[in-house]
């Protein structure tokens, strides 16, 4: 039998490790008491954690893009920067073109209404019927009808600038020979409206096509909307001008004052236009990034033998989109002509 004072070690070596207090000889301390925390009556409506208005959003981890550079002259300051934004547009490149596009279409349509305000008097000088008077009302619209379909198919296949370039050409020299034509022959006259409608229904596919190489995403609303400014500027400058012109130059005035001013037209066009942004000699880096980072990459349409292709009209007159967007259309100008004719 062990001696009495080798108990103790030999029963500490027996025990675990956590052994009780009373067995193992040490004074354990109580556990710290839990932090109490107070919960809100099931009455009053839990707060969430939301970021304050004043702080930016974090874009989520599956959209973030890499940030394209700030432009010249932006501050650290957000509303210098704004100005910044603001300047850049107004100055930019793009913004010429989209100019360009709408004087191109308020010629459009001045040479379009001024045969409006010229009918009367021609009517008067030359003895027509008023049923002959709607001949050569409706002449344009039978140029127009197909046009645009076939402008559509050349614009994919040659590019907006160069077509809207013979466009624009084409319909101011149908202009400008009005007059002439109208000493000759009536039937002649009624050939350049003719003319002057296939040549203008050209006008709004290339509009489209430079709006889609030239701008991004985010402001290609703008820039139908600045062209399109254009397009109703032409019918108050020739319902306003053209009467003007008459009475100070005769009744055919406005037809070769409007023809000259489509072949200036031309000659900057074709002078200070580039077909896509990365051909303009003048435009800043800043903005070409800008371009190509918000807008899809396009092929070039030389290289690309999808463009050459017969557009797939079956296809698109089978859809109902395509008719609900023929016949607003069909609506619209149904209406129109007959208010500027009658107005």
């Amino acid at each position: 039998m062990a001696a009495p004072g080798q108990l103790l070690p030999l029963t500490r070596s027996l025990l675990p490790p956590s052994a009780p207090p009373f067995l193992s000889g040490r004074r354990r301390l109580p556990p710290p008491a839990r932090a109490q925390t107070s919960r809100p009556p099931p009455w009053q409506p839990r707060r969430l954690a939301c970021p304050s208005p004043l702080q930016p959003l974090r874009p989520l981890a599956g959209n973030r893009t890499r940030p394209v550079a700030a432009p010249p002259g932006a501050s650290a300051a957000g509303g210098g920067e704004a100005q910044a934004l603001a300047a850049e547009f107004m100055t930019s490149e793009r913004v010429k073109v989209a100019a360009m596009l709408g004087l191109a279409l308020a010629l459009c349509n001045a040479d379009r209404v001024v045969m409006s305000v010229a009918i009367v008097p021609l009517s008067q000088a030359y003895g027509w019927t008023p049923s002959f008077a709607g001949v050569v009302q409706s002449s344009f619209l039978w140029g127009y009808l197909i046009s645009p379909i076939i402008g559509g198919a050349l614009v994919d296949y040659y590019g907006g600038k160069r077509v809207m370039a013979y466009g624009v050409a084409l319909w101011s020299f149908a202009t400008f020979l009005s007059p002439w034509a109208a000493a000759r022959s009536l039937w002649l006259f009624i050939s350049t409206r003719i003319l002057l409608g296939v040549a203008e229904g050209v006008a709004l596919p290339c509009m489209n096509n430079m709006v889609l190489r030239w701008f991004p995403r985010t402001e290609r609303s703008s820039a139908v909307g600045i062209a399109m400014a254009g397009f109703q500027l032409g019918n108050t400058i020739g319902l306003l001008l053209s009467p003007i012109i008459m009475s100070r130059t005769g009744t055919f005035g406005p037809f070769v004052i409007f023809g000259l001013f489509g072949f200036l037209w031309v000659l900057v066009w074709i002078s200070a236009i580039t077909g896509t942004p990365g051909e303009h000699p003048q435009i800043s880096a800043y903005e070409l990034e800008y371009i190509t980072k918000g807008q899809k990459l396009v092929k070039p349409q030389v290289q690309s033998e999808k463009l050459r292709k017969i557009p797939p009209f079956r296809n698109l007159l089978s859809k109902w989109p395509t008719w609900a967007l023929i016949s607003a259309n069909a609506m619209h100008s149904w209406v129109t002509p007959i208010n500027l004719t009658l107005g």
